[in-house]
């Protein structure tokens, strides 16, 4: 159901606040229009009786959702709102039913337990489910592939229980810290985008892990100290280090990718959004044997250094797509020549200092590009290429 105003209560609460709009709590009580006194009621009033009328909807089992209704004998309008609204924010517990409800499998004559044992997915999202699993887990041993995004949860307890689950989805949750997962050995996806976390961690027994997605982190710092962005922990990723095919980190105001230049088998990387200055802070990451797509946009550098595509295209050897972009033969064929012959030059250069330096009086002329040099080598050979022709001036003038 939606957050705010507009939730939905749960029926057999909604019943609760008629009762109570029809009896009145008590004659004497302050929160409640008596029909003996007409004066209005204070703020205080409002927000006691809107408490009170909560923990009564607390005893109540959520069902089927209709709206508080507000009576002349019962709760003003915006008592009802404020009822709304607490019960709106109010995490549920992961129960059995809950469980039952989470899955598509048809259930038989079974008993629940035996029904819940042979459960292998849950599609528990958007539930409100929180602050953790808890024990109830301990009765889907062999699910593998847990839904659990946008729900109320800040702790992964209770997930111990689940040592088969392989794909999870954590997504827009609460959590600010990764505890939990030891037991979790064969997991394959994890996904974490829109948390609270800080810092990446307790991924060390997850040594299967493939796909790990953990962009847009927005940490609560209270205590003043300096947002240095995401964290990686260096145990958890030597553990990941042989598995890890794709790693989502976008928006995470990153400044360096410290141990995760160890993670050389990825096949994807998304660093964009970041706060990376130059190319060469993630110039670490772009020499992976297999890393065929990047996304880099968003980062200082992609506005400041035009031909950043260039570098990554010199440094990772098997990249096929840059910020969304195809990398063509041509393309590359064209970077590496003009890389060479840059390198030539430099070299042409470098000698003839050397020369100089050993006959002072030797009228000798510094070497000159060439024809081939200012063409890139061969005819046609850069007119297949999309923002990497304007380079070739400057490489010669510098």
């Amino acid at each position: 159901p939606p957050l705010g105003r507009d939730a939905a209560i749960p029926a057999a609460g909604a019943g609760v606040v008629r009762g109570a709009a029809q009896r009145g709590f008590s004659k004497s009580s302050p929160t409640m229009d008596s029909p003996a006194s007409s004066a209005p009621r204070s703020r205080t009033g409002s927000a006691n009786s809107a408490a009170n009328a909560a923990a009564m909807l607390a005893m109540a089992t959520p069902g089927h959702q209709a709206r508080g209704r507000s009576s002349s004998r019962g709760l003003s309008p915006m008592q009802a709102d404020a009822l709304t609204a607490a019960v709106a924010r109010s995490p549920q517990a992961v129960t059995k039913e809950v469980l039952v409800s989470s899955t598509s499998q048809q259930r038989g004559r079974e008993s629940v337990d035996n029904f819940l044992a042979k459960v292998t997915h849950l599609q528990m999202q958007g539930q409100k489910l929180g602050p953790e699993f808890g024990e109830a887990l301990q009765f889907v041993p062999a699910v593998s592939v847990m839904y659990a995004y946008d729900n109320l949860l800040n702790s992964l307890a209770g997930l111990q229980h689940c040592r088969r689950l392989q794909m999870l989805y954590l997504q827009s949750n609460r959590l600010t810290a990764i505890e939990g997962l030891e037991g979790l050995t064969n997991l394959r996806v994890l996904h974490l985008e829109h948390n609270r976390l800080s810092r990446i961690q307790g991924l060390d027994q997850c040594k299967l892990l493939e796909e790990l997605h953990v962009s847009h982190q927005k940490p609560r710092i209270d205590d003043g100290t300096e947002d240095i962005g995401l964290q990686f922990c260096p145990n958890s990723m030597s553990a990941v280090t042989c598995s890890l095919r794709s790693l989502t980190s976008a928006g995470n105001r990153m400044r360096e990718v410290g141990c995760l230049a160890m993670l050389q088998q990825l096949h994807f990387l998304d660093l964009s959004g970041n706060e990376f200055a130059q190319i060469g802070d993630v110039r670490d990451m772009l020499t992976g044997p297999y890393l065929a797509k990047v996304e880099l946009h968003g980062n200082p550098f992609a506005a400041s250094e035009r031909q950043y595509r260039t570098s990554v295209v010199l440094h990772a050897p098997s990249i096929e797509e840059i910020d969304g972009r195809a990398v063509l033969p041509q393309e590359r064929d064209f970077v590496h020549r003009l890389h060479e012959q840059k390198r030539r030059l430099q070299a042409n250069r470098q000698a003839h200092l050397r020369r100089q330096r050993g006959n002072p009086g030797s009228p000798a002329a510094p070497p000159v590009a060439t024809a081939s040099m200012r063409s890139g080598g061969s005819s046609g050979g850069g007119g297949a290429l999309g923002g990497v022709t304007g380079m070739q001036d400057t490489l010669l003038v510098a």
